[in-house]
């Protein structure tokens, strides 16, 4: 019987821990020429160049990290590697569902590389966490495959038109930076803060300038959402090491985050949404790392990040409290220990220079030209079915009747729904698992998920209930893991979410805002409580923490199982 290495194959990842947020934008990139992110338009030329691009890569990463130990042994692997990439470019050409082809030769390919490891080498979890991220990327892509730039989306209306997102894209794409000399509030979605439409505008230029045509340009977009949902997989990851989460507990918590509908969904959307959650991801990481080490080379990346998200929409405010509680520790510790606090009051300086202006220039400039208030959000209309107001509190937020627990969708009449939601939780648990929108996932639009679905979001309850309770107790009780601070640190961040959702529910009592993208955050600091609960009942020889345990491991590959599946079978109708 063949020996097994006694060795990881850690040099196949060296270059994802030390470079990954560039590896990830060459991914994406290499995926925009694949039909353009366009499932019309998936062509034998598209699955050649896949075919070819996967195909250096794979000849490069074998001779580059070595594998196999004989000439003979290299030839052997090339053949068979070149012969599966071959067989895969096939399948995806010639099978009528792009999507579905996608999706599943990622996961016969991960298989294999897995199949391929374990025989040879050790698997360790930086492998398998490798893997997880990659075929995150995978059902990201799968998902915008199927989806059209008019599917699922928020306020986005249509290119060539009066309004919306894409109308606000396509002005920064006709006036370069030439700021808007009208008021903002007349023309739907325009009060944004313009980051993440600028990026979206210089992407549609630049594909245009490469003889792109605009319609199939336009389309090629949501590569930058998912670009950014597939970034965020990463920084999770880094938060979750600096809370020194490992093994098992580590492998759940970013499986959780790669196959979270969420940030599926998102990664197709053309709105703002997921470049603000990166950037909110982001200065967390930095504020933790600052905290850590306060020195001003870990301020400024802080700043950029919250200036740069309050630049892409003004809710990346809500960082800031918990990282001004930062500040204010670091601030009366210096003080306490006589440790040159005029130092810190510096680095608060440059950080102000960076972050205000970056994250307030845009409502600054509208309001003194044009009278919009700082906090402009638009009026909809009370007579609107979706309107909610005419309910009592305690109806919207413990009612439970009619279809409520029965239908597992987003109901929202306007897209095919039987009723309209009028309760905020259950708005942000459905919302979280199928969004909303025109060709929304309900059972009427996809029959093919009439099974799947439902399993989909139960398991998902049972989760969020149990991650709820994990980080109520992991943030409460000491922990060798993090310090008291960065507990109050954690709660400050999920508390302003969850109490924002809430309170904005109650302000503008709409099915529209009873959505999981007002509160995104709250799902990764969620699982990392749990992950951290985990962890600590690792070194327990209880029956009890033993069965937590299996039992939470087993729903969140349940979990993650049937998001990838229902996310694979909505592209199944195409």
């Amino acid at each position: 019987m063949k020996q097994k290495i006694q060795r990881t194959p850690e040099g196949l990842f060296n270059l994802m821990r030390r470079h990954p947020y560039l590896l990830t934008v060459i991914i994406c990139g290499l995926l925009l020429p694949f039909g353009f992110a366009d499932r019309a338009n998936i062509t034998a030329g598209s699955c050649i160049y896949l075919g070819a691009v996967t195909g250096v890569i794979a000849l490069a990463a074998i001779f580059f990290f070595r594998l196999g130990k004989d000439p003979v042994e290299k030839l052997i692997l090339c053949v068979v590697t070149l012969s599966c990439i071959g067989a895969c470019m096939l399948a995806i050409g010639y099978v009528k569902n792009k999507a579905l082809a996608v999706a599943v030769v990622a996961l016969v390919v991960a298989a294999a590389l897995i199949g391929f490891i374990k025989i040879n080498f050790e698997v360790s979890d930086t492998t398998i966490i490798a893997l997880l991220i990659a075929l995150g990327i995978a059902i990201r892509f799968v998902y915008v495959l199927y989806t059209g730039f008019r599917d699922r989306q928020h306020d986005v209306g249509f290119f060539n038109w009066k309004w919306g997102h894409a109308n606000y894209i396509e002005y920064w794409y006709n006036n370069g930076l030439k700021l808007p000399d009208f008021d903002v509030r007349n023309i739907w979605q325009y009060y944004h803060p313009p980051l993440h439409h600028w990026l979206m505008a210089a992407l549609l230029r630049l594909l245009t300038l490469l003889g792109v045509e605009y319609n199939k340009a336009c389309e090629a977009l949501q590569i930058l959402p998912m670009l950014y949902s597939s970034l965020s997989m990463i920084v999770s990851y880094r938060i979750f090491r600096m809370v020194k989460l490992k093994g098992k507990p580590l492998i759940m918590a970013m499986a959780f985050m790669c196959f979270h509908p969420t940030f599926i969904l998102f990664g197709g959307e053309f709105n703002n949404d997921i470049l603000l959650f990166l950037f909110v991801m982001a200065a967390i990481l930095w504020g933790l790392r600052w905290y850590r080490e306060p020195t001003m080379r870990n301020i400024i990346p802080l700043a950029f990040c919250i200036g740069l998200g309050m630049m892409t929409k003004l809710s990346g405010w809500m960082v800031a409290p918990a990282v001004a509680f930062l500040f204010l520790v670091i601030l009366i510790r210096s003080i306490k220990e006589k440790n040159k606090p005029l130092r810190y009051i510096g680095q608060y300086a440059v950080f102000g220079v960076i972050c205000v202006p970056l994250g307030l220039w845009w409502q600054v400039r509208n309001l003194i030209k044009f009278k919009v208030p700082l906090t402009y959000i638009p009026l909809l209309n009370t007579g609107d079915p979706i309107y909610s107001g005419n309910l009592s509190l305690a109806e919207r937020f413990f009612g439970f009747g009619g279809q409520q627990l029965t239908y597992v969708y987003d109901a929202f009449t306007a897209y095919g729904s039987p009723y309209n939601e009028t309760n905020p939780t259950l708005g942000l648990l459905k919302t979280a698992m199928f969004d909303e929108g025109t060709n929304s996932i309900t059972a009427e639009h996809f029959p093919q998920i009439t099974v799947t679905a439902p399993i989909l979001y139960w398991l998902s309850v049972v989760l969020a209930a149990v991650s709820f309770i994990c980080f109520i107790v992991m943030m409460i009780r000491k922990s060798e893991l993090i310090n008291g601070v960065e507990r109050f640190y954690f709660s400050l961040l999920y508390g302003v979410h969850f109490v924002s959702y809430y309170m904005f529910a109650i302000a503008y009592p709409f099915t529209c805002t009873y959505n999981i993208r007002y509160a995104m955050p709250l799902i990764p600091l969620a699982v990392m409580g749990t992950a951290m609960a985990l962890q600590k009942t690792e070194s327990s020889t209880k029956a009890a923490a033993a069965w937590f345990r299996r039992i939470v491991y087993a729903l969140t590959a349940a979990f993650c199982a049937m998001s990838y599946l229902v996310y694979t079978q909505i592209g199944a109708t195409m």
